[in-house]
């Protein structure tokens, strides 16, 4: 339990500790003391080593005794605070160490049938009092005192501790017949002189020696060679050194016999005794590896029962439910891990390990306990809590007048588990963000539109548990690709994933694992697990610390009839009607129910479910939200670096989205926008990242609000200033409502709740009507709390509570306080009287009331007085002795029974303020989220403010009737770069309002020429224009966009089974199947994944269907040449080199473009050919790139110059052929068709209309209808068997057809590619 002494403190300091200190050596050595086995030779010149042999002389017991002590007492903070609360009963130095020995010796055992007895414990207590002299209490060495103040006489602790064991040994030897022989001389008969020098029995004894040599002259003891004299004998320099004679065994024995004999019998008595353990099983007796074992509990068996004691038949009751849980068991002032974890205490914390009650044993302070639950939780361990419930004296008082013996044992109960994804304690919470815990299941059922084709539908549940917030949904009919599953996750990016176990989950034996498997009677509930196509989403999209749970089906995760069955017994809500949303559930969406009864069964397990669901929090989650925000999907918030910065090629394992950090990664857009001052605020800011607003209307009220705060320093300056200081009341109030708050971060709340309703009212004040409207709805909204705070102000006292961290009740104001008050006042009148008469029975004003450990009002008196015969001596120095007079002894137990009853008086108030305090829940959590919003507002504005200049309010315009969707942005540069950068900033237009304008840019340029940060920036433009913030540029005018899209960059899915060029297609097949004119597009060198001719033929197509058939916004990035040559035809049927368009704006094309809604574009360069040196301008021009310049990017990556070159000449003879070959492709065509033809993509577009025209005509009535519900007139989509069916909008359609027809005067041959 002690670790390593701090290397930083001097040497002459760490030798003026206490004598524990020395006991508490590093593990590694008490377990080589304890199997018998020491180095053969050690330093005797250094000081560890005489401490390590000191510890040999005391017994396991005593050894494991002041080790809890040196443990209790390690912080200096503790410390102090014990010193200065006990500093009014103490006046000498040597009654607080009676004290702090005293209180460690009577606390940790409550427990009758511990084999750990404190007999031996009290008996070296009883002979300390009573020969010490002058010494310091545990730890009492500040760093502020002088260093002759830390000096300690040692003498007598090492006596008191080493006597008794020094006495068992020398009875053991005496039994065995060795007699004095074996007799080991007491340590205060032991002297040390120099080596080489000759000293008389008069020498200086070793016992002074042991404190600080600092300035007082003598030799120190690290440098003495150390030599025994027996008392009244003289030694020569040949004298034996003391750390021979203490390693040198005693004569005819062992060495360390008693520890020898008694590891033998612990290993004897317990070989047997959890023999049963080396065969671990489950509570099914299933062996680990055997199919649906269940690690999280331990088999048993019965004759293993049999042998228990008391208290290890408590602790296993507990550990066997737990058995992949460290467990850990509070006994007095510890908390205590055995077997099993008290090997993974010692083996990754160094924990000391001993043995104790029949098990091995570790154990760390209560102090302590919050600091060692992180570090579990750090190394991935789940941390089970058992806590008692009572203490030794209530344990009495309830035993008290039963007839019927118990078994010894105070009560003890599980009363909590923690894992990394349900963390409520704020100590253990490392971030502000939320964390969440996610239930899921899933169902295959045959499409709707298509019986012979299946869907794949989710119910989802997630909580994050600090704040008691659940959320639920349905992601109905997901595609192959999971599309809708992945952008929840990456929303979410949970810490657990509860799931059914027996589909293709980890550690399971496939019962499922395909759609058509998951069509069992079990899939409709989602009682089949889940698919294997689920399973590598859910690997490859969460991040690599997410922990896994799996639950049997209906057993452990509750199917929706057993959740409603459930909610109803449990009655969570009281009388009171369910929430909204599970309603909702229960009555349209079944397999979200499903995921709640999931989610609830694994929080009642970890015992929260009546702390987090109690409180009614429990609101529907839309991932793809249509209706009211711009659309992000999980490739979109992975690519655009929204939430974490992903590496090109990454293979997309985990995505870090940043909601378990602690803070945002650097360059990501959250990390630009992220200026808020409180931890509630910043999680609702990290959705309102996920979701940015669709509407023109509010995201102009949003800027509104930025604006006047960007104006207004005062208020912002105000604001800035009150919200720094605010707790998270948002976790606040949710502790509180758990009855699990601490009494500071109570007063907190309170606090931060007083200091929000003066922010407003003077808020009020400041803003007036001047105040844009947002931000007088939100000062309107905000709840009054003046009958609130005024409520609490009065019921309890504030300056206890402050002081001394306890919550006491105002005289008058609880009836069960003031009653057991009233008894402990009664009771310390009746002590001070008693004082008066003793010292008036005794004629002496000296005698006065000792506290010493628990044995409180002592009266000490002189020794020199003689005291009755039933006068009870407790303990006495050479001045005094104390004692409990008849009287006074049943009078100081009734007091302590008196002072246990206030203090369940005022736990019992605590928990009933708190309870108070959670009815105005919903008026506080209405307070908190207007504060939020103000937080987000004032984010937002800072974001603005930090961008630098250019930066620009954004004009957002909601698109006429008719009109298409537009964005212009002037001098755009990427958000996430600072101006100073020398970052080339550029204009973009896509739409621009104009009937004739492109809405797609095909973009080309050379290799790191900046094509794929160009698509970023207008993302990200978009994005903060719709969040309502500032964008970089000199101006920016756009129409709000309802979803963004994005096929960016070159990667793998290796957990998925997905290759580059299917990720490619996948992610492509999302932006065709759901794209709409009002949508942003970006795609960046799409087909690169395949062949050539392949990648060109799949990115023409896909081009062309974005342009001709859903006309969205767009910019499409290729190196693909051929691909921009496709896109035009010449006005001259004989000349094949018309084909090429201008390569700047200043040209006029001698052609024109069979895709009128594409405009060609590129990242210009300067060449050296003659060097292969390119220079990148990053300037985006009008035109298209006449090469990728591949090989000058590979004569800058190093590749050898030969290599470039020859690769450079086969490239070239490679560009001739195929010239030639597509010149004589054309030449055939225009002879054996003398009539012009018309392109190949306009008659596909004419027939494609035709077919649309067919499939419209013959659908259902209601389907079309439904469709035009939906959208308006001008984004109507192709109605067909279901409602659109066809994700072809008419108005792209016509108007695609109408302006190529209307740009070529006459058809011409159309362009192979």
């Amino acid at each position: 339990m002690s670790g390593a002494k701090d290397s930083s403190t001097p040497k002459s300091a760490r030798t003026q500790t206490s004598i524990f200190s020395f006991f508490s050596t590093p593990s590694t050595k008490a377990t080589q003391s304890a199997n018998g086995t020491r180095q053969a030779s050690r330093d005797r010149d250094s000081q560890d080593a005489l401490l390590d042999e000191l510890g040999d002389l005391v017994d396991n017991d005593m050894l494991t005794e002041v080790e809890h002590a040196e443990e209790k007492h390690a912080s200096p903070i503790a410390t102090s605070n014990k010193r200065k609360r006990k500093a009014a009963h103490v006046e000498s130095e040597d009654e607080e160490m009676d004290l702090a020995l005293d209180d460690e010796l009577a606390d940790n055992d409550d427990d009758e049938d511990d084999d750990y007895k404190p007999e031996a414990a009290e008996t070296a207590a009883s002979r300390k009092r009573g020969s010490r002299s002058r010494r310091r209490a545990i730890g009492d060495s500040d760093e502020d005192e002088d260093e002759g103040d830390l000096e300690v006489d040692l003498s007598e602790e090492i006596e008191a501790a080493a006597t008794p064991a020094l006495s068992r040994r020398e009875q053991g030897k005496s039994r065995d017949g060795n007699g004095s022989e074996a007799r080991i001389p007491s340590l205060s008969r032991m002297r040390y002189s120099a080596a080489g020098s000759s000293s008389s029995a008069s020498g200086t004894p070793l016992m002074s020696m042991i404190k600080s040599q600092t300035g007082t002259g003598k030799p120190a003891l690290e440098r003495a060679s150390t030599l025994l004299m027996s008392a009244g004998t003289t030694v020569s320099s040949e004298s034996e050194p003391l750390m021979r004679l203490m390693q040198r065994p005693a004569a005819g024995t062992a060495k360390s016999e008693a520890k020898r004999t008694r590891a033998a019998a612990f290993a004897k008595k317990n070989d047997g005794r959890y023999a049963w353990l080396v065969d671990e099983r489950d509570a099914q007796k299933l062996r680990p590896g055997e199919a649906g074992y269940d690690k999280r509990t331990l088999y048993v068996p019965d004759s293993a029962w049999g042998q228990f004691s008391a208290f290890e038949r408590q602790y296993w009751e507990i550990k066997s439910q737990w058995w992949d849980t460290v467990v850990f068991f509070k006994k007095g002032k510890f908390y205590e891990l055995y077997e099993k974890d008290a090997t993974i205490a010692h083996q990754q914390f160094d924990l000391k390990l001993t043995d104790r009650v029949n098990m091995r044993m570790a154990g760390v302070p209560e102090a302590s306990f919050d600091h060692w639950v992180a570090q579990f939780l750090a190394k991935g361990h789940k941390v089970a809590r058992v806590d008692q419930m009572e203490s030794r004296l209530a344990k009495e008082m309830r035993e008290r007048g039963n007839s019927k013996k118990g078994d010894g044992l105070v009560v003890r109960e599980l009363t909590a588990v923690l894992t990394a994804g349900t963390l409520v304690d704020p100590t253990l919470l490392t971030q502000d963000l939320a964390t969440h815990c996610m239930a899921i299941v899933e169902a295959a059922h045959p499409r709707e539109d298509d019986g012979a084709e299946l869907a794949t539908s989710f119910g989802i549940a997630f909580v994050d548990t600090s704040t008691a917030q659940f959320r639920l949904c349905t992601v109905a009919n997901d595609d192959a690709q999971r599309s809708g599953l992945e952008t929840l996750l990456v929303q979410v990016n949970p810490r657990e994933v509860v799931y059914v176990r027996g589909g293709a989950g980890p550690g399971q034996r496939a019962r499922g694992g395909t759609d058509a498997e998951l069509t069992s009677p079990d899939a409709p509930d989602g009682m089949a697990g889940l698919s294997q196509a689920t399973w590598r989403v859910l690997k490859n999209t969460c991040g690599p610390d997410t922990d896994w749970i799996a639950l049997a089906p209906r057993r452990e995760f509750w199917d929706a009839p057993t959740t409603m069955r459930e909610l109803k017994q449990a009655a969570y809500f009281g009388t009171d009607a369910w929430p909204a949303a599970l309603q909702h559930a229960a009555e349209h969406e079944r397999l979200a129910l499903t995921s709640v009864g999931g989610l609830l069964a694994y929080l009642r397990g970890l015992r929260l479910d009546v702390d987090l669901a109690t409180l009614g929090n429990f609101d529907l989650y839309t991932p793809l939200q249509h209706d009211s925000a711009l659309v992000l999907d999980g490739p979109t918030l992975t690519n655009l670096d929204i939430f974490a910065v992903a590496a090109e090629g990454d293979s997309g394992s985990g995505t870090g989205t940043g909601s378990g950090s602690a803070a945002p990664a650097q360059g990501t857009l959250f990390a630009l926008v992220d200026h808020a001052r409180t931890a509630f605020g910043r999680r609702l800011l990290r959705r309102w990242t996920c979701h940015p607003l669709r509407h023109a209307d509010a995201i102009n009220a949003r800027l509104d609000a930025v604006d006047f705060l960007l104006g207004a320093a005062d208020v912002r300056d105000t604001c800035a200033e009150v919200l720094a200081g605010l707790p998270d009341l948002e976790r606040g109030l949710s502790r509180i409502h758990a009855g699990r708050c601490k009494v500071a971060d109570f007063l907190g709340v309170l606090a931060g709740l007083r200091a929000i309703n003066e922010l407003v009212a003077r808020l009020r004040q400041e803003c007036g009507t001047a105040a844009p409207a947002r931000v007088q709805t939100l000062l309107a909204t905000f709840p009054p709390l003046e009958s609130l705070l005024a409520e609490f102000d009065t019921a309890f006292d504030a300056r206890v509570a402050g002081a001394e961290g306890r919550l006491e009740p105002v005289p008058g104001s609880d009836g069960p306080y003031d009653d057991a008050q009233a008894a402990v006042t009664e009771l310390d009148a009746w002590l001070e009287q008693h004082l008066r008469d003793t010292r008036a029975r005794f004629d002496c004003a000296g005698i006065v009331y000792k506290h010493v450990g628990k044995e409180q009002y002592q009266l000490e008196l002189p020794a020199t007085i003689d005291v009755p015969p039933d006068f009870f001596r407790l303990s006495a120095t050479k001045a005094v002795s104390r004692y409990w007079s008849p009287p006074l002894r049943a009078k100081v137990r009734a007091r302590a029974e008196a002072v246990e009853t206030r203090t369940m008086a005022l736990d019992s108030f605590k928990t009933r303020l708190y309870a108070r305090f959670a009815r105005h829940y919903a008026l506080v959590l209405r307070c908190v989220s207007v504060v939020a919003e103000l937080d987000c507002l004032l984010s937002l504005a800072a974001a603005s403010a930090a961008m630098g200049a250019p930066a620009c309010r954004p004009t957002v315009v909601e698109p006429a009737a008719g009109a298409a969707a537009f964005v212009d942005f002037r001098q755009l540069r990427h958000p996430c770069v600072a101006p100073a950068s020398g970052f080339v900033a550029n204009d973009i237009s896509l739409g621009s309002g104009a009937p004739d304008a492109a809405s797609m840019i095909l973009l080309t340029g050379p290799n790191m020429g900046g094509k794929s940060t160009l698509l970023r920036q207008v993302c990200l433009g978009v994005l903060l224009a719709q969040l309502g913030c500032y964008v970089p540029a000199e101006a920016a005018t756009i129409t709000p966009v309802d979803r963004l899209f994005t096929r960016i960059g070159a990667r793998d899915n290796m957990l998925a089974g997905r290759s580059t060029f299917m990720v490619e297609m996948a992610e492509t097949a999302t932006i065709l199947r759901h794209a709409s004119p009002r949508s942003l597009a970006v795609l960046d060198e799409l087909g690169r994944g395949t062949s050539t001719h392949d990648g060109a033929a799949v990115a023409f197509a896909a081009l062309h269907g974005l342009c001709a058939r859903v006309g969205c916004l767009g910019i499409f990035s290729t190196h693909y040449g051929l691909l921009a040559d496709a896109m035009y035809t010449s006005d001259t049927a004989d000349s094949a080199d018309a084909a090429a368009p201008a390569n700047s704006a200043d040209d006029t094309p001698a052609s024109h473009a069979i895709m009128p809604r594409l405009r060609p574009m590129f990242m210009a360069c300067a060449v050296d050919e003659e060097e292969h040196r390119v220079t990148f301008l990053y300037r985006l021009q009008r035109g298209v790139a006449s090469k990728s310049h591949g090989m000058n990017v590979a004569a800058m990556a190093g590749v050898p110059v030969p290599i470039v070159r020859s690769a450079a000449q086969v490239a070239k003879q490679f560009e001739q052929r195929l010239n030639q070959r597509r010149a004589r492709l054309l030449h055939q065509d225009s002879a054996s068709h003398p009539a012009a033809l018309l392109p190949l993509s306009l008659q596909s577009d004419f027939a494609n209309l035709l077919r649309v025209a067919d499939l419209e005509s013959g659908a259902r009535p209601a389907a079309a209808a439904d469709a035009a519900a939906h959208t308006s007139a001008s984004e109507m989509p192709v109605a067909g068997p279901g409602p659109a069916a066809e994700n072809q909008y008419w108005s792209c359609i016509v108007d695609h057809l109408r302006r190529t027809l209307a740009a070529a005067p006459t058809a011409s041959p159309a362009q192979p590619i």
